[in-house]
Parts: C-alpha cells; structure tokens; sequence
C-alpha cells in the first residue's frame, strides 16, 4: 500500500518533523501542521516528501535509526535533515515535494556536499574561534567562528552549510537542491574559504 513519508522543518534550528500519511491526505497534513505547527513547535514548512510501499513500517525504520535523536515520544527530532533525505532517496519511490528532482543527481550532490564539510575545518585553515567570515553574496552578512565547523550567525550556531541555504531562504532564491557547498559562499580576509590552504 502506498503513502507518503514526509521531513518539515521548523523554527527550532536543526529541529525537524519526520512523519507519514496516506497518498491522498498529504495535502492536507501539511496544511495543517503549516498552520497549526505540532507539539508545541511552530514554523513547520514542507522539506521534502516522497511516495513509498510500505510507508507505515518505512516511517518506523526511519524512528528506529534515529531514535537516539528523538525528542520525547515526540515526531520530532533534532537532526541533519539532509541525512534523513538522503535515505528516503535510497528508497524505492516517487519523491512528490519538491517536483521535478533528479533522485539520482540529487542523492550525489547530498552526498558531496556531507563529505565537503565533514573535511572542512576552521582550525585547519588557522582560523580561531571569534574571527568573522563573511557571505560573499551580501558583504553587510558576517558570522563569528565558535568551533571547528561551527559558527555564530543571529544568536543560533549553524554549520556553514545549513547557514548558507538559510540565507538564500530568506533571500527568496535558494538552488533547488538545497544542497552548498558552505565554504564556497563564505570568505575569510577577501578570500574564498574554499581556497584557503590548510596549514596542518
């Protein structure tokens, strides 16, 4: 039987809704949780929803994995929202939001990027917690270093890559993927932080 497995994000950084519903309920479910937000969360938007067999026990699998990062017995869970797409790509299926994506391509450019800033690192290329970078695209955007990966941008710490699609949200011009490459976007003393050679 099919139906749909679902991830929203919410206003809670790094807080996302992992949930299922029949096929022809999806859009309602989303109206609603898009009004009424769930467990006391607000700001829940569409992330990305895909069309399954066996939804029910696909959904489960997805809580089991991740259950060490389950709020409560809530559906909520404090997660890399890209890791849990990237599974449900995996998945046999037709991906209903957003439209018209390239499973295959769209799994690889998760896949990169993941890799991208997993080997990225401040320190590395000697830059210390309480330095500012900047948004190449806006030079008035800085954030501050506060670890390896981590920076300080609005009162919340991001990663340079949830940071960057964030922005181009708010920009109203975000790529369809989602997916960047952080260290593209970012530049430290008038240099890209891609380029910076590491001193390590």
């Amino acid at each position: 039987m099919k139906g749909v497995v679902y991830i929203m994000t919410t206003v809670v950084d790094g807080l996302i809704k992992i949930g299922q519903t029949g096929s022809q309920n999806y859009q309602e479910r989303m109206r609603n949780l898009e009004s009424n937000g769930y467990y006391n969360v607000s700001g829940l938007k569409r992330f990305f929803a895909i069309e399954l067999e066996d939804y029910t026990y696909k959904e489960n699998l997805l809580k089991e994995i991740f259950t060490k990062h389950r709020v409560g017995d809530s559906e909520l869970f404090a997660l890399d929202y890209d890791l849990v797409k990237q599974l449900l790509l995996s998945f046999e299926g037709k991906v209903i939001y957003p439209k018209d994506i390239d499973k295959e391509k769209e799994f690889d450019e998760i896949s990169k990027s993941r890799e991208q800033s997993a080997k990225f690192s401040f320190y590395r290329k000697g830059i210390q917690n309480g330095e500012e970078i900047v948004f190449i695209a806006d030079k008035d955007i800085t954030a501050k270093v506060v670890g390896e990966r981590d920076v300080e941008y609005g009162g919340q710490v991001f990663k340079l890559s949830p940071l960057t699609l964030k922005i181009y949200q708010q920009k109203g011009n975000s790529n369809k993927s989602g997916a960047y490459h952080g260290a593209a976007y970012w530049q430290y003393k008038g240099k890209k932080l891609k380029d910076l050679i590491d001193i390590q």
